[in-house]
């Protein structure tokens, strides 16, 4: 209903369309006269009779949820000092009734014609069950992560200025799209809303919980004494869920990765906090998932790294800092090269050498890998070619490729082009893929293996012993080799991993596969692996992985 004396209302001079629009829609008109510090209002949507505001702040500090009062009071703020070039704040309001709705202001300082005061005229809109509305996530009703940027921001503000700290708190619903898979997507929709509900009654009105994208959430805490305060948060959350949750008549355990900055501490820039949060919750996965870890010094020095390694990584190529090296294999019987795996280096300008096990994860993760393998399987086949024209005898090279480039629906078309126009044949091009590959394109019913097969490369299953590869996936297809982890290997004098060995080679032979010890290091190694009937080996005990012109010259020992 209106506010102020039925006078004051004839003083907004609203013309009969704007008195219509009040009338029968969900919106509102202010009038603050900045000069003389009255305030007129014509609005129905909080239920307040607000009769004694005199000007705009005090009508927001009175209508704003408290979560949002500050952020509210900013964004005029910002317009009135000139950062904005017109007023506009979107935030929650309680209501008279106790009912939380979203109201959009805009707005505008105009100059009174008759008297030269500055007036600022404000239309207010409850936004409430607007599908688009940017703030909010529909599903959980919960604020989104547009929104929350904005909230962070201005914690971010008064925890330094009151000299505080504040702390994120990030959620990752551990393994959610296999649920989302397993049960269907109605089914992820209630979980998230049935967690949402849960997080906000466990952590109350004293702090802010948002929602991310996909099956994230975010907890904000303004302020807080002690470190032990967020560790207690974190458990609570944790002890409530070890009961299942009900969703949908069903009820399922879930498990929680978690992460947590500090504010100002770990940084000022909210979008920075969030990413440091995120980092936290992968270093939690990779401790084994349902646990928590707090953004550190350390944790910092490796997210720098990586970030440094994914900006360097993408000019890799272009800069000539990839190179390749060489590894033979040996063939125990024959007593010669049959073959030879190509590995590749990086060697970076600001980073120097950088390990494969540390580039190729961030290659696959930020869509490098394709260029990258694209570009080793060019310059494998290239120096093959070479080495074979020059009458060097080997069998065939072996190449590595992940998981992401096999999967690619161009990867058969682009391998045998690379054949032709090096007239290399592809009987002599083995590609190495591990175990976890192997299931993963049987579960999801992808030929590409059967298509490379019948195209005439070889295929052997790299780290063979430690994955979860079944006979059926060996017996369905024509693979050619096994390669043995190293780990096996390296403990090959402990009675069970010789009991392992050996039946891996009975196995291999029993199906016509051949089988690659890789790793072998010892002449002790050696001579168990020649004695149970291995094939080949791959390791120090013979060479290092060389580079080009230095295993070029082994060839030709080998070759004379």
């Amino acid at each position: 209903m209106s506010v102020g004396a039925k006078d004051n209302l004839s003083s907004l001079k609203f013309d009969i369309i704007y008195r219509h629009a009040i009338n029968v829609g969900d919106i509102g008109l202010c009038k603050w006269n900045m000069d003389k510090d009255q305030m007129y209002i014509y609005e129905k949507i909080t239920g307040y009779r607000l009769n004694h505001v005199k000007n705009m702040r005090e009508f927001l500090n009175t209508i704003a949820y408290n979560k949002d009062k500050d952020m509210a009071l900013q964004d005029l703020e910002d317009y009135m000092k000139d950062r904005t070039i017109f007023y506009q704040s979107t935030f929650r309001v309680w209501t008279k009734s106790k009912e939380i709705k979203w109201v959009l202001f805009r707005g505008k300082i105009f100059k009174d014609k008759s008297t030269g005061d500055s007036v600022l005229y404000v239309i207010m809109f409850n936004v409430t069950g607007d599908k688009l509305h940017e703030g909010h996530d529909t599903l959980t009703n919960l604020i989104n992560d547009r929104f929350f940027l904005r909230k962070l921001k201005k914690s971010i503000e008064a925890a330094k200025d009151g000299n505080k700290q504040g702390a994120l708190i990030l959620i990752d619903i551990d393994n959610f799209k296999t649920l989302v898979n397993s049960f269907g997507l109605q089914f992820g929709n209630e979980l998230l809303k049935n967690f949402s509900q849960s997080i906000n009654s466990l952590i109350g009105e004293n702090h802010d919980l948002a929602k991310f994208p996909c099956d994230k959430f975010i907890i904000l805490i303004d302020s807080f004494n002690s470190i032990e305060e967020i560790e207690g948060i974190c458990n609570n959350i944790y002890e409530y869920f070890k009961k299942p949750l009900k969703v949908m008549n069903n009820y399922i355990h879930i498990n929680l990765s978690m992460g947590v900055t500090i504010f100002p501490d770990d940084s000022s820039d909210e979008e920075e906090l969030i990413t440091f949060c995120d980092f936290a919750v992968s270093e939690s996965k990779k401790a084994g998932k349902n646990t928590c870890t707090f953004f550190n010094k350390q944790l910092a020095k490796a997210y720098f790294r990586k970030t440094l390694i994914e900006s360097e990584l993408s000019n890799a190529i272009i800069n000539n800092e990839l190179y390749l090296n060489y590894q033979p294999k040996m063939d125990i019987l024959q007593n010669k090269i049959t073959s030879f795996e190509v590995l590749l280096r990086w060697n970076n300008s600001r980073m120097g050498f950088v390990p494969p096990n540390e580039f190729i994860p961030i290659a696959e993760s930020k869509g490098h890998i394709v260029p990258i393998g694209n570009w080793v399987l060019e310059e494998a086949i290239k120096t093959a070619c070479s080495w074979k024209e020059k009458g060097y005898d080997f069998e065939t090279i072996s190449v590595n490729i992940s998981p992401i480039q096999l999967m690619r629906k161009d990867f058969k078309a682009n391998i045998l082009n690379l054949c032709t126009k090096y007239n290399f044949p592809p009987s002599q091009l083995e590609i190495e893929i591990t175990e976890g590959t192997l299931m993963k394109t049987r579960e999801d019913n992808i030929g590409i293996i059967d298509e490379l097969i019948e195209s005439g490369f070889r295929i052997a299953i790299d780290d063979f012993g430690i994955g979860y590869s079944n006979l059926n996936s060996l017996l369905e297809i024509k693979i050619s080799t096994l390669k043995i982890d190293r780990s096996i290997i390296a403990n090959i004098d402990k009675y069970k991993n010789m009991v392992v060995l050996k039946s891996i080679v009975t196995l291999a032979k029993n199906l016509d596969f051949k089988t690659i010890a890789e790793g072998v290091e010892t002449k002790e190694q050696f001579d168990i692996i020649a004695e149970l009937g291995c094939d080949i080996i791959q390791g120090y005990y013979f060479s290092k992985p060389l580079p080009e012109n230095e295993f070029e010259d082994l060839l030709k020992s080998f070759s004379k």
